[in-house]
């Protein structure tokens, strides 16, 4: 999308810089009658553009990880986790049942399988408690079980990570 937003927008300034060439010049008069008239043509390149693409915002960037987690895109999905905050998750689905993982990238692929068996929608509605250049604090609602959580995020690069302090609501 903000590729094709640059690329509109490159097309509009282009076309705003170039001369109509159904016009003639106010300064050179008609050609003679058989004389076919060339106008030059800039060999000038425009001059680029240096704007940088539109980062996404925490809620993008969660309703991302979501999807990534469901498809299951499992490596993708563990790089969007800070790594205490994977270990907590695997600790935690390890204590609350009869499945055992042992790594980030089984727990994504066990749970999806789970979502996928009991048809579960990831619908969510997200609510933006603070958000700044580099951190996030966001409450999410799973819409299809009312499950709800405070979603703590950072982006110390480019990317949105999910922080351990990340929590759900009390039960």
């Amino acid at each position: 999308m903000t590729a094709l937003i640059g690329i509109a927008a490159a097309a509009l300034l282009l076309s705003a810089c170039t001369a109509n060439m159904n016009e003639e010049s106010p300064h050179h008069a008609a050609a003679p009658s058989g004389v076919t008239a060339q106008k030059a043509e800039s060999r000038t390149p425009a001059p680029a553009t240096t704007t940088a693409p539109a980062r996404p915002g925490a809620a993008a960037a969660f309703r991302a990880w979501l999807d990534t987690s469901r498809i299951p895109d499992a490596v993708a999905s563990c790089a969007a986790l800070s790594p205490e905050l994977a270990t907590r998750m695997i600790a935690e689905l390890n204590e609350r049942g009869p499945i055992r993982v042992s790594s980030c990238e089984e727990m994504i692929a066990v749970t999806a399988e789970l979502y996928r068996a009991l048809e579960q929608d990831a619908s969510v509605d997200i609510s933006v408690q603070q958000e700044t250049a580099t951190d996030a604090t966001l409450f999410v609602t799973y819409l299809a079980t009312g499950s709800c959580g405070t979603v703590v995020m950072t982006r110390p690069a480019s990317d949105w990570i999910i922080t351990e302090q990340s929590q759900e609501c009390a039960a």
